[in-house]
């Protein structure tokens, strides 16, 4: 069995210290740190379940962001925040942002076994996500925010893909884009799969180059409507998968010389503050996210319990918001 005084003498370093660096205590320098996580991983050491009963719990819930601490800005990913610290701060819990490393798998895992956290929410999964990976190799309890793994929670994108695409298709329209997400999320192909099944359901067909990968920010989404707006069939009506791109959206319209809601119509994804006071109005699909945030604090408590509930995937309905952003086709 491998013990902490091999990790030591393996990294070089007193046993004291492989200690420090295990539990997050102490100022250890950064490269020392380094050595001791390297050699943990090369024994493949575990720290005794005595011992780490002895300590109990941190009464700490760790969240990962992989794609940078920008995403904190995001009004919607901050409204999954917020629903996340209140339902933690509730249950006498507290939450801790795990540090961004060059390998974010290993920073999850090397937190959780370092005992600072008790588990890990993942926000923003990717395709063969090494974090998930990780967490499921070290048997660290985890919940995804996204359809992702076997724990999850997350908003009904095929519902509200239906909602939008039914209510433009009632109004008249038969010529709808998509502004998809970035297409290393996952969430992109739940929205384009999500769309294409909607407009077939609906008696529609994509566009030809209807789709477009459209990433996070208002600009992203300006450049698409751009693109949309130059196509040999254009659209009379897009649907953009988060307020933001359809802001950029709505820009691109007014700068071609066009009114969105009777030339182009607009349907974002989320319903931020700002959507019912643009001009005009934004029809978007509001999404639950603080809802989202409270049920996955509340489901990865209770895998960190041993409680799983018999539903560890959560689906949770949104709702159409119909506003001036669209009318009829002209």
């Amino acid at each position: 069995m491998v013990t902490i005084k091999d990790v030591a003498a393996h990294a070089g370093v007193s046993t004291a210290t492989v200690s420090y660096v295990l539990n997050g205590q102490g100022s250890i320098p950064a490269d020392t740190q380094r050595r001791v996580w390297e050699s943990v991983a090369a024994l493949q050491y575990q720290p005794r379940h005595a011992a780490r009963a002895m300590r109990g719990r941190s009464h700490t819930l760790g969240v990962s962001i992989a794609r940078g601490y920008d995403r904190l800005a995001d009004p919607a990913a901050a409204e999954i925040l917020a629903g996340m610290a209140d339902a933690a701060s509730q249950r006498g819990l507290s939450l801790l942002l795990i540090p961004r490393t060059d390998d974010p798998a290993k920073g999850c895992v090397q937190v959780a076994r370092s005992g600072q956290v008790d588990g890990v929410v993942l926000f923003d999964p990717e395709h063969d996500d090494a974090r998930l990976d990780a967490l499921v190799a070290a048997g660290i309890a985890h919940v995804c925010i996204g359809q992702v793994g076997e724990v999850w929670v997350t908003h009904d994108v095929a519902l509200g893909m239906t909602q939008a695409v039914q209510h433009l298709a009632r109004l008249g329209h038969r010529a709808i884009g998509l502004i998809a997400p970035d297409p290393e999320l996952v969430s992109s192909d739940w929205y384009v799969d999500s769309y294409m099944d909607a407009l077939a359901h609906n008696g529609l067909s994509v566009p030809e180059g209807g789709v477009l990968a459209g990433g996070r920010r208002e600009a992203d989404g300006e450049a698409a409507m751009a693109e949309l707006l130059g196509l040999d069939e254009r659209v009379t009506a897009v649907i953009a998968a988060s307020d933001e791109l359809a802001y950029g959206a709505m820009r691109a319209i007014r700068d071609a010389g066009l009114k969105v809601g009777h030339d182009v119509s607009v349907i974002g994804f989320d319903d931020l503050p700002p959507a019912a006071y643009l001009q005009p109005p934004l029809t978007t699909v509001r999404q639950p996210r603080y809802d989202m945030g409270v049920a996955a604090i509340t489901l990865l408590e209770a895998v960190v319990k041993h409680q799983l509930p018999a539903q560890t995937q959560i689906v949770l309905p949104p709702h159409l918001m119909v506003r001036a952003s669209t009318g009829h086709p002209h």
